[in-house]
């Protein structure tokens, strides 16, 4: 399970990679065309739609890294078995978030599957919001391993 995990998180990582490459290149371009007097008006939606994309898969990232959202006022304070509670506690409050996100992020995808891009009428809008999903998926899925990795260890004996 852990090989398959890191291997969603490398695609995932990639994929952000990839598309944060993307809108870097969409603003030099749009940059360059507005001082050459050309208009591409394509280059805002790909810019803006790239971003939104590397951002959702950067923050799943970060959840299986576990350097996202916590009280470290209360992380610090917490050793041995009490920090792997702690963890426990917190990866369950972030699940309640994560799956309603997966489950409705669907609904989102299918609602607007058939609407365009305004500057790209051929790119349908669905494609746009399946970040949302795929992030509820993904982050679901990290916080689940965590858990279960979590609760071993505080049975052996609770080393960080």
């Amino acid at each position: 399970m852990k090989k398959f995990v890191e291997k969603i998180l490398h695609i995932q990582e990639a994929l952000g990679t990839i598309l944060l490459s993307v809108f870097f290149l969409a603003i030099l371009l749009q940059i360059a065309a507005r001082y050459l007097k050309i208009s591409l008006m394509w280059t805002e939606e790909l810019a803006n739609y790239s971003f939104i994309w590397a951002v959702f898969m950067g923050a799943s990232s970060m959840v299986y890294y576990k350097a996202h959202f916590c009280f470290t006022f209360f992380k610090d304070r917490f050793k041995g078995a009490k920090g792997r509670i702690y963890d426990i506690f917190v990866s369950l409050a972030m699940l309640f978030f994560t799956l309603p996100m997966c489950y409705y992020g669907c609904d989102i995808v299918k609602e607007f599957w058939n609407y365009n891009w305004i500057s790209l009428p051929q790119v349908k809008m669905g494609y746009t919001w399946l970040c949302v999903p795929i992030m509820g998926f993904t982050m679901s899925l990290y916080l689940i391993c965590q858990i279960i990795d979590d609760v071993q260890a505080a049975k052996k004996g609770g080393a960080q």
